[in-house]
This record gives C-alpha cells, sequence and structure tokens, in this order.
C-alpha cells in the first residue's frame, strides 16, 4: 500500500460548513394550522405539530434547514502513516500549530478533484436533512389525541358558557327597578 502524499506536499481537502435557514413548514405551508377531520366527519383546526418548537410557544409557520457550502484547503502533509487500514496524513493548514487527520481518499491534488469530493458529500448531508424535514410530521396517533383533546375543550367551554347565560338571566330578572 503506498501513500499518494508524501510529507512536505500541499494537498487539498473539502471541507463544508452549515448554515441555518428557516423554510415553510411543508405541513401547515406556514399557517401554522392543520385540519384535522374526525371519523364522524367533523372538521377541527388545530396547532401544526410540524413547526411546533414545543415549550410556551405555539406553532411558527416555518422550521430550521440547513444549507451547505463547500469549500477546499490547501494543507502540507506533516506526517504520513501506513498501516493494515489505510494510509492516513497528518496535516498542516496556514503553518500553525492545529493539525488535522486526513484518510488517503479524503486528500486531493487539485482544487477541482477537491470540490468535486466536496459536493458530493454536501449532496448526501443535505439529502439526509431533506429527509428529516420531511419526517417531522408527527404520526396519525398523535393527531388524533390533538383533535379529541380540542375537542373535548369545545364542549366544556359550550358548558360554561350556557351555565353563565343561565345565569345572567337569574341576575337580570332579579335586579331592583330603577326608583
Amino acid at each position: 500500500m503506498d501513500a499518494r502524499f508524501k510529507i512536505g506536499d500541499r494537498a487539498f481537502k473539502a471541507n463544508y460548513g452549515r448554515h441555518e435557514k428557516m423554510v415553510t413548514c411543508p405541513d401547515c405551508l406556514g399557517s401554522t394550522k392543520v385540519r384535522v377531520i374526525l371519523g364522524d366527519g367533523t372538521e377541527l383546526a388545530i396547532d401544526c405539530g410540524g413547526c411546533d418548537p414545543g415549550g410556551y410557544r405555539g406553532s411558527t409557520g416555518a422550521v430550521k434547514q440547513y444549507d451547505y457550502s463547500t469549500e477546499a484547503r490547501p494543507y502540507t502533509v506533516t506526517s504520513v502513516k501506513v498501516s493494515m487500514d489505510g494510509v492516513e496524513y497528518e496535516l498542516n493548514h496556514f503553518g500553525g500549530g492545529v493539525y488535522w487527520t486526513a484518510k488517503d481518499g479524503e486528500l486531493f491534488a487539485t482544487v477541482e478533484e477537491a470540490m468535486a469530493d466536496g459536493e458530493r458529500q454536501r449532496a448526501e448531508r443535505e439529502a439526509d436533512e431533506n429527509k428529516r424535514l420531511m419526517a417531522k410530521t408527527k404520526d396519525a396517533k398523535s393527531w388524533a389525541w390533538n383533535a379529541t383533546y380540542h375537542r373535548k375543550c369545545i364542549k366544556d367551554h359550550e358548558k360554561q358558557i350556557e351555565y353563565h347565560k343561565t345565569k345572567v338571566q337569574i341576575c337580570a330578572a332579579k335586579a331592583k327597578e330603577p326608583a
């Protein structure tokens, strides 16, 4: 097993960064509400669980997603280790005292080769993020529980309204006539 690079060689390694951005929630399309149709045909609008950050804040209408940017950084090879697992390089960036390591397939002779590898890595990461974004919706049981909870609250509030309407009528009937 031969090393592609020697000590003192300049080589390039792809690095990519992740930048957070907010995108419209794919469940509620930014409205913060979703429509649930119960088995009896009743329709309810409930807070979206896909963009609910939890805590005391309600649904926001947006979810986090990440953009990745790729760059090829130049390194100087400072050490080469050949073992049964393959070749590993120790790298120094800009002559500082901080060292990185790279396996043979992660280090390239040209910027173009490194950028191509970085773009491949970025595409893989972005695909993983997009899968997670689309999987952010809660399962049917969770939506059903929410619908049942809000339906119960509506019934409880309707009972309270009727009770208080009755009390107002009694108060009006017993009110003293103006003098």
